[in-house]
């Protein structure tokens, strides 16, 4: 007896779950009372719905845009780590010496170290 009972339960729930699948597709159900009383909670759901999906849109854009200016960030490092040691070289002592005798000015090294004047 509880083995009929079971069967027809699972049957009646297989019918009913595939009576509603075929009021979903064909649109019946919302026509019916059901829905249109809880029209409002479904329109709101729906526009969470919405909400989550273009903030999750705004999120991920700003997540790439990160990413970009942090590579970018990188690149201009590593730029300014190669200006930064150029600029050092070229201001060595013996490299302006030479561009001096390079281009022939009548520049000459102080052989008298720099005094401080005093103002009393």
């Amino acid at each position: 007896m509880e083995e009929n009972n079971s069967m027809q339960n699972s049957n009646s729930s297989k019918s009913d779950t595939s009576k509603m699948l075929k009021d979903i597709i064909s649109g019946k159900i919302f026509v019916s009372a059901n829905i249109q009383k809880y029209s409002r909670y479904i329109f709101f759901v729906f526009f969470l719905a919405a909400f989550y999906i273009g903030y999750r849109y705004t999120v991920e854009n700003t997540v790439r845009e990160n990413k970009k200016l942090d590579d970018e960030i990188k690149l201009l490092r590593t730029e300014y780590i190669y200006q930064s040691s150029q600029l050092m070289s070229e201001g060595r002592k013996s490299n302006i010496i030479k561009k001096i005798e390079d281009k022939n000015l009548t520049l000459k090294e102080s052989k008298i170290p720099f005094r401080r004047i005093k103002i009393k």
